[in-house]
């Protein structure tokens, strides 16, 4: 079958480059070694089939380019996860839960024909606190309804005084020392200890609660978020919030644009107008992407990259993030009542927030006999903090204390694992001197050069709707200029 006209050319173009640069280097790639078949031509191939990069791939389609995902697990969706009960066809959420009632959110769904709803909690079940350490119940005094929305409206005339920060880490310089503060110096200083609490229930999962930078808690809990904790949050309406990428899947593949179970061995990017190619090892064996630009939407770990042809620029910004372990599961076995969740706060600290690693939950889901079950770790270098076995282990134990400690509650039995999933790196997230010296100036400046843009939560934060608004708004712009 003969090939298009453009598609040789561009195929000639990058074998006359090749013959220019002389010798063979290590990160050198041999086009010649490749089949016509194994040879993939696209306007842009994107790392990364999560939140990000499935709505870049959709949007750059839509705006009639050509694209190829390149995903390293047998599904799209990223942290996205849904458990579908075999005995019931019940599904349970593990993963996202919810969404902003914003039109890049609602013109997504409907562009895949997924209603959504507004969410709402199952005010039937009920709530209790405990101190996992020792299986103790709590008796936690919360703040009234009015004190938490005082608060917070005092934390929304804060955010108010910086736009920027909305759609982004788009910092003043020099960064003004309430951004640097740690998120509880802030609170005690403005007076917005109320919404704490909520602030925790809704997104924990930033290392330690008290200590980790303003702006960075900013990030997630920004001025569009606590407009939501307003008006409502969307799901979707068949509680399946995996039933778009479903779809997504469908389509891409039936495209051609979408390579599951791959991963890049091999890459060289280049400065000019001659792209980026891509060695690809996929299940049909290797192939070569030749690409106008690349999009990475993978946390941009030094380990994670280490395939990527990264310069020494990329590789030093890259080195500052840190990031947190954060672990969903569904257990069986609990010996909890199914319509009892249970939180996990200690007495000793501020604002009663465990000290990590630990569990942060364990909630009621749809189906009887079934709990899920939320872990994370501090802030640390280390990409995977702890490996899932210990993860596992010390979920287990938290639960098997809660029994040990309230025989006339719980039940003695043996939890088990009947979904497990790791979500790390999760939150990568810098210093604050790292901040002070313009970290966030620097990353965003990475935007086209080598001929790759950058986006997912590195650069955005760990929400779903915040990164397809990013996505739209700051990078695929630019990208979709330069080619």
């Amino acid at each position: 079958m003969p090939f298009p006209v453009h598609f040789t050319a561009f195929v000639s173009g990058f074998l006359s480059l090749h013959a220019l640069l002389g010798p063979a280097s290590a990160a050198d790639i041999d086009l010649k070694s490749f089949n016509p078949e194994d040879i993939i031509s696209k306007d842009v191939a994107i790392i990364g089939g999560g939140s990000s990069g499935c709505y870049s791939a959709i949007s750059l389609k839509d705006k009639g380019k050509s694209v190829i995902v390149i995903e390293k697990k047998d599904r799209v969706g990223g942290n996205t996860e849904t458990y579908i009960d075999p005995a019931t066809g019940t599904p349970v959420d593990i993963g996202v839960l919810v969404f902003h009632n914003i039109s890049v959110v609602t013109d997504y769904f409907s562009r895949f024909d997924v209603p959504l709803t507004l969410y709402e909690e199952d005010t039937a079940d009920e709530s209790a606190y405990y101190d996992f350490r020792s299986g103790t119940e709590l008796n936690i005094s919360f703040p009234t309804l009015n004190e938490t929305a005082v608060a917070f409206n005092k934390y929304a005339q804060f955010l108010e005084e910086y736009p920027n920060l909305d759609n982004g880490l788009f910092l003043p310089d020099p960064v003004p020392e309430d951004l640097l503060l740690p998120f509880g110096e802030f609170v005690d200083k403005y007076d917005i200890g109320a919404s704490l609490n909520t602030m925790y229930e809704l997104d924990p999962a930033v290392g330690n609660f008290t200590t980790v930078p303003t702006v960075e808690r900013i990030r997630t809990m920004g001025l569009s978020l606590v407009e939501q904790i307003a008006t409502g949050f969307l799901t979707t309406a068949h509680h399946n919030n995996s039933e778009i990428y479903s779809k997504i899947q469908t389509e891409l593949l039936s495209a051609s644009s979408l390579l599951l179970h791959s991963e890049v061995v091999l890459t060289q990017r280049q400065n000019d107008s001659e792209g980026v190619q891509l060695v690809v090892n996929t299940p049909e064996g290797r192939k070569l992407i030749l690409a106008k630009k690349l999009l990475i939407t993978i946390p941009p770990k030094p380990r994670l990259l280490k395939n990527f042809d990264l310069s020494a620029d990329e590789t030093a910004i890259f080195s500052k993030f840190i990031d947190v372990g954060y672990y969903t599961s569904i257990v069986k076995n609990t010996g909890l009542p199914d319509d009892l969740s249970v939180f996990n706060y200690n007495p000793d600290t501020p604002y009663n927030f465990p000290i990590l690693p630990a569990v942060y939950n364990v909630q009621t889901t749809p189906v009887p006999g079934l709990h899920l079950a939320i872990y994370g770790t501090p802030r640390s270098i280390e990409s995977f903090p702890l490996s899932d076995e210990e993860v596992k282990s010390d979920i287990i134990n938290g639960i098997k204390t809660l029994q040990k400690a309230n025989l006339d509650k719980f039940n003695q039995t043996e939890p088990e694992f009947v979904v497990f999933s790791s979500h790390t790196p999760f939150y990568l997230q810098v210093s604050p001197d790292d901040i002070k010296d313009g970290f966030y100036g620097r990353l965003y400046a990475l935007q086209g050069l080598r001929n790759t843009y950058w986006t997912g939560a590195a650069f955005r934060g760990q929400d779903s709707s915040d990164l397809w608004r990013y996505s739209e708004e700051e990078v695929l712009p630019g990208l979709l200029e330069s080619l």
